[in-house]
């Protein structure tokens, strides 16, 4: 038997005899009940929306370990995706163009973001 043909067969009882068939619907009562649960939980979750967004305007007062312009001593310990030296001054990424995995360089800092910075390695 087709599935089809299942939900014909079903149809049709339910068509034959519809009081049999009328518990499967919720109540009024309980589709204002479950309407009113989600909007809870929607306000809920919006409210949660808004102390992240607080607390990520916060984050962007931290204050960062380089400035541009500095010159720090920095050993690269990763290389990124395009090839990049990655080095971290307090937990705060740096990226080194040309600098090679265990090496370590002075680095002028050439810009600063909100969460890492580039630098050019010194001669």
């Amino acid at each position: 038997m087709t599935e089809d043909s299942e939900f014909n067969e079903s149809f049709a009882a339910e068509a034959e005899n519809p009081e049999e068939f009328e518990d499967s619907e919720p109540e009024e009562e309980e589709v204002v009940e479950e309407t009113q649960e989600v909007e809870e939980e929607e306000t809920e979750f919006h409210e949660a929306d808004e102390t992240t967004e607080t607390d990520d305007s916060e984050e962007e007062d931290f204050d960062k370990p380089v400035s541009e312009g500095d010159i720090v001593e920095l050993e690269v310990e990763d290389l990124g995706s395009k090839g990049d030296g990655i080095a971290r001054r307090e937990g705060f990424v740096i990226f080194v163009p040309g600098g090679e995995v265990g090496e370590t360089y002075d680095v002028e800092i050439t810009s600063v973001g909100r969460k890492f910075a580039f630098g050019e390695i010194s001669e």
